[in-house]
């Protein structure tokens, strides 16, 4: 069977019969490939197509161009690799002398309409997270034909269309977790939403009550006064009475929280909050019994309860107990309860690399000894087979001498028994430090921490990431084809041989990368001598 896979919401990408198609031709047959798998169910008249890619050209001219781009297709698509590995193929392309069209024959996969056949009808919880899951972005976010009006037009209604889908399926998602008490989660998908859509009102609603239900009331009233400037500044517009009535009720404090700081878990007494993830909230607490400060980590019930969940958290805990390294932040215990499951760690008094990061950039020593540090952490980790997958300075803690100590396992991958700690088929990472494997869904490895540490170094150095202030969808495609920019440019004080250490580190491919932690650390120390 001939199969053709296509993916168009977010960073472009097909493969047909298994093999990636990367090299095409021209951007004309990229978008008649396009075209013709997004709009299968008809022939194609070619005076319609000709008006498509190539308006405005004399008729002889543009019927040249379509057909050297439909040869240029089946030359794609037909090599002799492709030949030998296929016993019963069809070809991609079914055309006359009037018509084009994908071959009625060919399996097409195509993400836009698995997203769309998704959300159909009243979808329930788990549908609707896959449908946002899938959508990794824009309509054909990476691919233009500014000279080519009706084809632009034609993909930003379908641009449109999608992210309306997308906007109404996470709308509806974070009703339900919110109905549910599932806070977190529910923030996180109010946040993709207003990725999507800054202006987007409700979102922002919904976002403040969330805020103020997990006791963080202040950062409620700063969203509200963040929407009105935002949509003065855009609209001329005050916030709706809607808005501004939540608003008075937060001031108020007649919005309640979801946890009460001051109740004891299992001879533990909770104090504030200290950070927040996916799936839990972790708070500073005591153990009366031994008077030790710790960190606890609750997991939010509807998530403890659920099978699969089970699995995950279990298997964190168990990966976190298994990896014993001075600067991996050691469990102390864990459990599960009808009303939620809890992991109890060290708690650590000097805060996170990230907040260190925003007021200053790490002097040269400080930065190779924190390198240093995590290099030898993750060593520990891969010679285990476990690849974190999620380095970034918010998962750096550091204690009151500012040593560094890795944390959060909780998407950890388990290469010996090839358990993921996350949905299935999920992309899984920070966007400001996720590696080019992770966003093309290959198999990660202990290159994929080095590419994410390179990028931790490179923030150690100048007090910024390489790619900052840009959109989700701009962040991702610069990792997946730009290098980083030059570090000792932005902090002329570096030797200039470090940048080959952190060019070689976050190199696209792993295999150019360095082999191991040891030989990343080694090659930093040898640039600095």
């Amino acid at each position: 069977m001939t199969t053709l896979s296509l993916s168009l919401l977010g960073p472009f990408a097909a493969t047909f019969n298994g093999r990636a198609l990367t090299h095409f031709r021209s951007n004309r047959a990229q978008a008649l490939l396009i075209y013709l798998a997004a709009e299968r169910a008809y022939p194609h008249p070619r005076e319609a197509l000709m008006e498509l890619l190539w308006p405005g050209l004399p008729q002889k001219s543009a019927q040249v161009n379509l057909r050297q781009t439909l040869y240029q297709l089946r030359q794609l698509t037909n090599n002799e690799e492709t030949a030998a590995t296929v016993e019963t193929t069809v070809p991609l392309l079914l055309t006359d002398r009037h018509t084009a069209q994908l071959h009625p024959d060919v399996a097409l996969e195509l993400d836009v309409d698995h997203f769309s056949h998704l959300l159909q009808g009243n979808p329930g919880q788990e549908q609707l997270a896959d449908a946002a899951a899938l959508y990794r972005g824009d309509f054909l976010c990476d691919f233009y034909l500014p000279d080519s009006a009706p084809f632009e037009e034609w993909a930003a209604a379908r641009r449109a269309d999608l992210r309306q889908q997308a906007l109404d399926a996470l709308d509806r998602l974070a009703a339900q977790l919110m109905q549910q008490e599932a806070y977190e989660a529910a923030r996180l998908v109010v946040l993709r939403q207003l990725e999507l859509d800054n202006l987007h009102e409700h979102a922002h609603r919904q976002l403040m009550e969330i805020l103020a239900r997990l006791g963080q009331r202040s950062q409620a009233l700063a969203q509200y006064e963040a929407l009105r400037q935002l949509l003065q500044t855009e609209l001329g517009a005050e916030p709706s009475p809607k808005t501004q009535a939540l608003y008075e009720q937060i001031q108020r404090a007649e919005v309640g929280t979801a946890v009460h700081l001051t109740r004891r878990v299992r001879g533990y007494h909770l104090h504030e909050e200290i950070g927040a993830g996916a799936f839990g909230v972790v708070y500073r607490a005591v153990q009366p019994v031994v008077g030790r400060e710790v960190a606890i980590k609750i997991i939010a019930p509807d998530y403890a309860n659920q099978p699969d969940f089970i699995r995950r958290f279990e298997a964190e805990a168990r990966i976190i107990a298994r990896l014993e390294h001075p600067h991996i932040v050691p469990l102390y215990d864990y459990w599960r309860e009808p009303d939620g499951a809890f992991l109890v760690m060290r708690w650590l008094r000097g805060g996170n690399l990230g907040t260190r990061l925003q007021k200053e950039p790490c002097d040269l020593e400080t930065a190779v000894r924190i390198l240093d540090q995590l290099s030898a952490a993750l060593s520990i980790a891969h010679r285990r087979g476990i690849v974190h997958r999620d380095i970034k300075p918010a998962n750096i803690l550091l204690d009151e001498m500012g040593n560094a100590y890795l944390t959060d396992f909780g998407i950890a991958k388990n290469l010996e028994s090839d358990l993921a700690l996350t949905m299935e088929n999920a992309i899984v990472g920070s966007p400001q430090y996720i590696s080019p494997e992770q966003l093309r869904q290959e198999p990660v490895s202990p290159q994929t921490d080095i590419y994410s540490l390179g990028l931790v170094l490179y923030e150690l150095l100048t007090g910024q990431p390489p790619f900052a202030d840009e959109t989700v969808v701009a962040l991702l495609a610069r990792h997946l084809n730009d290098p980083l920019p030059l570090a000792h440019e932005r902090q002329p004080t570096l030797p200039a041989a470090v940048d080959g250490v952190i060019q070689r580190a976050t190199a696209k491919r792993p295999a150019d990368r360095f082999p191991d932690m040891t030989a990343f650390k080694e090659a930093l120390h040898a640039a600095l001598a």
